[in-house]
């Protein structure tokens, strides 16, 4: 009996697949891309809470009451704590005009311009950089310095945020009389001050005697936490992905060398497999009481076929004799009236050949 590869006769084995040294080494790579992933999404797991955190302490420093004493908060030459950013302080002491500086290219609500920094002296000779607010440039191109309204004379008490040094600065550009930097870091700018400064700022919300009002308030913008859940939950499912692809890729494998047609593949498999895959081909001489006849479909060769009756045309062999009733006619074998014993008419003389004198009563 013919084998149809059916399942109880070849059996898919994915750890034979496996034991190969191609797929062993697909396995592997397959490993490795899920464990890379896996620590991929770990980390944005670290950026989401660090952010996370961030965000908290934003909205619990807003709420509570400003701090005053801000020597142990903001000491001279040193970055205050990561505890300690945004926290609220109260400051109390004398602007510095004279050493005031201008922090170019930053935006506020989508515009580029500038934040004016001017030094705030403390009782204790130490200063403090207060980001008093961001103003537009004078003119449309940006090209010119804003015109900075002037620092409040006397003592002066702010109230503002505290900031951590930016990462990335670099040291102070003497430009129209001025000093101007690009990335806040009050560290890199105590060589332009006379005086020992401390490593953060304060951002100003309020002040006595008040702000000018063409300051805008420097805004303090939560972070995007849910940008980093949201490439977390990519690179776990990728990693699941990868995993679960690579067994599918192996069972698919697995079944092809058993020879068996995947779940999709069932129909087209039992249409290619042809009658072999219905139940074996069957050829004429299975058949009961067939004789050794011709098969179906064979071709026929001029020998087989009667002799030729046009005219003009060599005779071929004989006709062969008419065959015995009872006998076994070969399947295909051409049939001629002759050979038809049962319904052969009696012969008839041919009268076109027959003389006058052949015709009784002529004489």
């Amino acid at each position: 009996m013919p084998d149809t590869g059916s399942p109880t006769q070849a059996r898919p084995s994915i750890l034979g697949v496996l034991r190969t040294p191609r797929w062993l080494l697909f396995g592997l790579l397959a490993i490795a891309l899920a464990v890379g992933m896996v620590f991929l999404g770990v980390w944005q797991l670290h950026r989401y809470q660090l952010r996370a955190s961030i965000n908290d302490r934003i909205d619990r420093h807003a709420a509570a009451a400003p701090v005053a004493g801000t020597d142990r908060i903001l000491p001279a030459g040193r970055s205050p704590s990561d505890t300690d950013e945004y926290l609220r302080v109260r400051l109390i002491g004398r602007y510095d005009p004279a050493h005031q500086m201008l922090a170019r290219v930053r935006t506020v609500n989508g515009n580029v311009g500038y934040e004016i920094l001017t030094p705030l002296r403390r009782a204790d000779g130490t200063a403090v950089l207060v980001d008093r607010g961001w103003l537009p440039p004078a003119d449309p191109d940006g090209a010119a310095d804003p015109k900075v309204p002037a620092a409040p004379g006397g003592e002066v008490t702010v109230v503002g945020q505290v900031r951590l040094p930016e990462s990335g600065g670099s040291g102070p550009t003497r430009r129209n009389g001025h000093v101007e930097v690009r990335r806040i870091d009050p560290r890199l700018l105590a060589s332009a001050v006379p005086y020992p400064i401390a490593g953060g700022y304060v951002t100003a919300t309020s002040q006595t005697p008040a702000l000018s009002p063409r300051f805008v308030p420097i805004p303090i913008d939560h972070q995007n936490a849910a940008m980093n859940l949201s490439y977390i939950l990519q690179w776990w499912l990728f990693s699941g992905m990868a995993l679960v692809g690579f067994v599918l890729l192996m069972r698919w494998e697995s079944r092809k060398r058993a020879g068996l047609a995947a779940p999709g593949d069932r129909s087209h498999g039992a249409r290619s497999a042809g009658p072999a895959a219905r139940g074996g081909s069957r050829l004429p001489e299975d058949e009961p009481g067939h004789g050794s006849g011709r098969a179906r479909g064979e071709s026929r060769l001029p020998e087989d076929t009667a002799p030729s009756s046009r005219p003009g045309l060599p005779d071929a062999e004989p006709p062969a004799a008419p065959r015995p009733v009872g006998t076994r006619r070969r399947r295909n074998e051409s049939r001629l009236p002759e050979d038809n014993v049962a319904t052969a008419a009696p012969a008839v003389p041919d009268r076109s050949s027959r003389l006058p004198e052949d015709h009784p009563g002529t004489h």
